[in-house]
């Protein structure tokens, strides 16, 4: 991905800031970048809405969730940590951590110990994640 790679509290950790697109594939990736980050707002934002009129239980999908929210991170070069990830899921550090295994096993994340507390480990989406979901939301879209 290009750009800066960020911790959910600003912490730069990657190469070089985004920079303006130099050929049309790269205005052509920017564009569906900001196209699939409005749509897993809007898929966030209803979830949201449906769990205040609604028991969370009913509609309970805690890897869905995860997946949203870590792919509004990549699309945005940030990671999240486990806590932060479990929070957007209503998710118990069990549950989010079994889920977060699922998703290692199946080799769509990447984990990555804070520098300055190994306690902290930071979650991303890695290239094949990302591109999972990027055919997932095509997909979503063409439907709608």
């Amino acid at each position: 991905m290009r750009g800066d790679k960020k911790d959910a509290s600003g912490t730069e950790n990657g190469p070089t800031p985004p920079t303006e697109p130099d050929s049309i594939e790269e205005l052509m990736f920017q564009r569906e970048r900001l196209d699939h980050r409005a749509m897993v707002e809007g898929i966030i934002r209803v979830r949201e809405a449906r769990a205040r009129f609604m028991p969370e239980n009913w509609f309970s999908d805690p890897a869905w969730d995860i997946l949203l929210r870590l792919y509004q991170a990549y699309l945005d070069g940030l990671e999240r940590t486990i806590g932060d990830l479990g929070s957007f899921a209503s998710t118990s550090p069990a549950t989010t951590i079994r889920w977060l295994d699922v998703l290692s096993n199946r080799g769509w994340i990447h984990r990555r110990r804070d520098a300055r507390d190994q306690r902290r480990v930071f979650i991303s989406l890695n290239e094949i994640g990302a591109e999972q979901m990027r055919e997932c939301l095509e997909q979503i879209r063409k439907l709608g």
